[in-house]
């Protein structure tokens, strides 16, 4: 894939979409494409997570054991806490279907951050989305055993 091709995947999603162009640039040259059949888990929980994954094509179950936590597709990230940190994974993931996935990873992001906070900033709203989402279903949850 061409970087140009990388820079405007990147533009067009939520994480990324308000970076300069500059930036971008500088985001999909630390981008490594990598290529995933159907059915292929990518890490599990429990594993040191070093890098953070861009979904270009398919799909991606996140999940704990047999529950599925999140189906994430075209545009969406996922394992971006360990970008942040360098723990172990919450939840595994896995191919739904076959994947082009671009990779970046935690040391290299560090020196893109170091110049530019939009990108970090991105990151931090998707964390946020994605714990209010979380905190809502717990909610229904807790509602819905009480009415048993």
């Amino acid at each position: 894939m061409l970087l140009i091709e990388k820079v405007l995947l990147l533009k067009n999603s939520d994480i990324f979409s308000n970076c300069r162009e500059a930036d971008l640039v500088e985001i999909a040259s630390i981008c490594q494409e990598s290529y995933f059949d159907k059915g292929i888990t990518i890490f599990n929980k429990n594993d040191v997570g070093h890098c953070m994954y861009f979904i270009h094509k398919g799909s991606i179950s996140i999940h704990d054991q047999q529950h599925q936590l999140a189906v994430l597709s075209e545009n969406e990230i996922f394992g971006e806490l360990s970008l942040l940190d360098s723990e172990a994974r919450s939840a595994s993931a896995t191919t739904l279907s076959d994947c082009i996935l671009l990779k970046i990873e935690q040391e290299h992001f560090y020196d893109v951050v170091a110049t530019n906070s939009d990108i970090l900033k991105g990151i931090m709203r998707t964390l946020c989305r994605r714990l209010r989402e979380q905190d809502r279903i717990t909610i229904e949850m807790k509602n819905a055993s009480a009415r048993r």
